[in-house]
Protein backbone atom coordinates (compact mmCIF):
# COMPACT_ATOMS: atom_id res chain seq x y z
CA UNK A 1 0.00 0.00 0.00
CA UNK A 2 2.50 2.48 0.52
CA UNK A 3 3.93 2.33 -2.58
CA UNK A 4 0.10 2.96 -3.93
CA UNK A 5 0.49 5.94 -1.59
CA UNK A 6 3.69 7.36 -3.31
CA UNK A 7 2.48 6.86 -6.78
CA UNK A 8 -1.37 8.40 -5.98
CA UNK A 9 1.12 11.51 -4.49
CA UNK A 10 2.66 12.16 -7.42
CA UNK A 11 -0.71 12.14 -9.16
CA UNK A 12 -1.56 15.00 -6.71
CA UNK A 13 1.55 16.91 -7.56
CA UNK A 14 0.18 16.45 -11.32
CA UNK A 15 -3.05 17.76 -10.17
CA UNK A 16 -1.93 20.79 -8.51
CA UNK A 17 0.66 21.67 -11.31
CA UNK A 18 -1.96 21.22 -13.76
CA UNK A 19 -4.90 22.71 -12.28
CA UNK A 20 -3.93 24.02 -9.39
CA UNK A 21 -6.09 22.45 -6.81
CA UNK A 22 -7.07 18.99 -5.55
CA UNK A 23 -4.65 19.03 -2.93
CA UNK A 24 -6.49 18.27 0.39
CA UNK A 25 -9.62 16.54 -1.39
CA UNK A 26 -7.33 13.92 -2.95
CA UNK A 27 -4.61 13.99 0.05
CA UNK A 28 -6.41 13.61 3.00
CA UNK A 29 -8.25 10.19 1.66
CA UNK A 30 -5.26 8.92 0.15
CA UNK A 31 -3.62 9.37 3.41
CA UNK A 32 -6.66 7.79 5.98
CA UNK A 33 -7.81 4.84 2.92
CA UNK A 34 -4.64 4.24 1.40
CA UNK A 35 -2.40 4.48 3.75
CA UNK A 36 -4.13 4.04 6.94
CA UNK A 37 -3.41 7.28 9.17
CA UNK A 38 -5.87 8.65 11.53
CA UNK A 39 -8.44 11.26 10.09
CA UNK A 40 -7.02 13.92 12.32
CA UNK A 41 -3.21 12.91 11.40
CA UNK A 42 -4.06 12.78 7.80
CA UNK A 43 -5.06 16.20 7.80
CA UNK A 44 -2.26 17.76 9.78
CA UNK A 45 -0.15 15.86 7.29
CA UNK A 46 -1.75 17.17 4.23
CA UNK A 47 -0.99 20.72 5.13
CA UNK A 48 2.62 20.65 4.38
CA UNK A 49 2.43 18.41 1.94
CA UNK A 50 0.30 20.45 -0.54
CA UNK A 51 1.50 24.07 0.51
CA UNK A 52 5.14 22.75 -0.46
CA UNK A 53 3.61 21.22 -3.65
CA UNK A 54 1.62 24.32 -4.68
CA UNK A 55 4.96 26.43 -3.91
CA UNK A 56 6.63 24.07 -6.82
CA UNK A 57 4.06 24.56 -9.00
CA UNK A 58 3.50 28.16 -8.39
CA UNK A 59 7.35 28.65 -9.34
CA UNK A 60 6.62 27.49 -12.66
CA UNK A 61 3.63 29.61 -12.69
CA UNK A 62 5.48 32.52 -11.79
CA UNK A 63 8.31 32.06 -14.16
CA UNK A 64 5.20 32.00 -17.02
CA UNK A 65 3.92 34.73 -15.98
CA UNK A 66 0.89 33.69 -14.52
CA UNK A 67 1.07 34.58 -11.24
CA UNK A 68 -0.55 38.24 -9.93
CA UNK A 69 1.71 38.45 -6.56
CA UNK A 70 -0.25 41.34 -4.78
CA UNK A 71 -3.34 39.45 -5.71
CA UNK A 72 -1.90 36.21 -4.41
CA UNK A 73 0.05 37.89 -1.55
CA UNK A 74 -3.35 39.24 0.02
CA UNK A 75 -5.69 36.16 -0.93
CA UNK A 76 -2.51 33.74 0.71
CA UNK A 77 -2.42 35.89 3.90
CA UNK A 78 -6.29 36.09 4.75
CA UNK A 79 -6.11 32.28 3.87
CA UNK A 80 -3.32 31.60 6.09
CA UNK A 81 -5.55 33.28 9.19
CA UNK A 82 -8.76 31.31 8.27
CA UNK A 83 -5.94 27.57 8.18
CA UNK A 84 -4.53 29.07 11.50
CA UNK A 85 -8.30 29.78 13.01
CA UNK A 86 -9.29 26.22 11.29
CA UNK A 87 -6.46 24.34 12.89
CA UNK A 88 -7.38 26.15 16.45
CA UNK A 89 -11.14 24.73 15.69
CA UNK A 90 -10.38 21.61 14.73
CA UNK A 91 -9.63 19.78 18.29
CA UNK A 92 -13.89 20.74 18.98
CA UNK A 93 -14.76 18.33 15.76
CA UNK A 94 -13.96 14.52 15.93
CA UNK A 95 -12.13 13.09 12.77
CA UNK A 96 -15.12 11.35 11.37
CA UNK A 97 -16.77 14.81 11.18
CA UNK A 98 -13.86 16.51 9.72
CA UNK A 99 -14.03 14.03 6.81
CA UNK A 100 -17.55 14.73 6.48
CA UNK A 101 -16.98 18.21 6.24
CA UNK A 102 -14.23 17.79 3.33
CA UNK A 103 -16.50 15.52 1.69
CA UNK A 104 -19.33 17.98 1.51
CA UNK A 105 -16.80 20.66 0.18
CA UNK A 106 -15.63 18.55 -2.38
CA UNK A 107 -19.49 17.43 -3.48
CA UNK A 108 -20.52 21.40 -3.70
CA UNK A 109 -17.54 22.28 -5.37
CA UNK A 110 -18.29 19.13 -8.12
CA UNK A 111 -21.68 20.55 -8.37
CA UNK A 112 -20.57 23.97 -9.55
CA UNK A 113 -17.96 22.99 -12.11
CA UNK A 114 -18.61 24.16 -15.11
CA UNK A 115 -20.94 26.47 -13.61
CA UNK A 116 -18.78 29.94 -13.72
CA UNK A 117 -20.12 32.65 -16.04
CA UNK A 118 -16.35 33.18 -17.72
CA UNK A 119 -12.88 33.85 -16.37
CA UNK A 120 -11.70 37.46 -15.10
CA UNK A 121 -8.64 39.06 -16.41
CA UNK A 122 -6.45 41.59 -14.57
CA UNK A 123 -3.89 43.64 -15.12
Amino acid sequence: MLFLGYVLAALIGLSLGLMGGGGSILTVPIFVYVLGFDPKLAIAMSLPVVGATSLIGAASHWKAGNVQLKTAALFGVIAMAGAYAGARLSIFLSGSLQLALLAAVAIDALSRRGSASGSVTRA
